[in-house]
């Protein structure tokens, strides 16, 4: 578009928002729409934009460069369709340049409306491989359409439910796949604990094997016994292996304190520094 050519793209947007065209506008124009022809399309788009309700009720439209810019480019896409038009070859063999040449011809005539969009014909359908596997799983009757597309929704056959049960535990083996029975983490997703590890019902349940029916108060009753049992244990141990006991929880406690009063013998010394 060219200094011209933008004098009277803003003559036509004055008629929505009687803007005052002058020479240096019409120059800022040009030079921001200096890859957009002045065509229909350009046209059409100011109509669309002045022709849309603002976002926010009772604002002012003002157009601006980017809207002819993004508005005309709107306009030239839908006319493609669901997909690029596809490509006509020519009667005798062409040369990479040549293809590229006629393909953007193409191309721009359908985004200008000058002929119909083509779309590309999709051909083919269901592999063999995949229907042969389907009618083994028991499907039958598979619909061969021009998509290639079976029946949504049909059952297994009885004597092939057996198997596909059986391919179902081999995409999914280990803990994961199965729903836990303690937090309810669905198949494929983690438990919901602080180390994110696996609860120890959901193990049971992918194995098979019933899981525990214990609350977790109960769980911490049996584990708060078990301590209980282990110190009372200690207490029948012979006076020399108490000392042993006795010795290394003092060496342990005294080792640590060791290493706390270094640490701030190290930070006293640093922040001295």
């Amino acid at each position: 578009m060219n200094k011209f050519e933008a004098g009277l793209l803003l003559a036509h947007a004055a008629t929505f928002d009687n803007r005052h065209p002058s020479e240096a506008a019409n120059e800022g124009w040009a030079a921001a729409l200096h890859d957009v022809p002045y065509d229909d399309d350009a046209r059409a788009a100011i109509a669309r934009y002045y022709g849309t309700p603002p976002e926010r009720p009772g604002e002012r439209l003002w157009l601006q460069p980017h809207h002819v810019k993004s508005g005309r480019l709107a306009i030239r896409q839908e006319r493609y369709g669901a997909t690029l038009p596809g490509y006509l070859p020519p009667a005798t063999p062409e040369t990479g340049a040549e293809f590229v040449e006629r393909r953007r011809r193409q191309i721009d005539e359908v985004a200008s409306g000058l002929v119909p969009a083509r779309p590309v014909p999709l051909k083919g359908g269901m592999s063999p491989e995949l229907k042969r596997g389907l009618t083994e799983l028991g499907w039958s009757g598979l619909d061969d359409d021009d998509r290639g597309l079976a029946a949504v929704g049909r059952k297994l056959l009885p004597e092939a439910e057996e198997r596909a049960e059986l391919i179902r535990k081999v995409r999914r083996p280990g803990p994961l796949g199965v729903e836990c029975p303690q937090c309810a983490a669905p198949i494929g997703r983690p438990c919901k604990t602080k180390r994110n590890t696996v609860h120890g019902a959901r193990r049971l349940a992918a194995a098979g094997e019933a899981p525990s029916s214990e609350t977790q108060e109960q769980v911490e009753a049996r584990r708060a016994q078990y301590l209980a049992d282990l110190a009372e244990m200690a207490k029948d141990d012979p006076p020399e292996v108490q000392e042993e006991k006795e010795r290394a929880e003092r060496e342990g406690r005294e080792e640590y304190l060791a290493r706390l009063a270094e640490q701030a013998k190290r930070e006293r010394d640093r922040v001295a520094s």
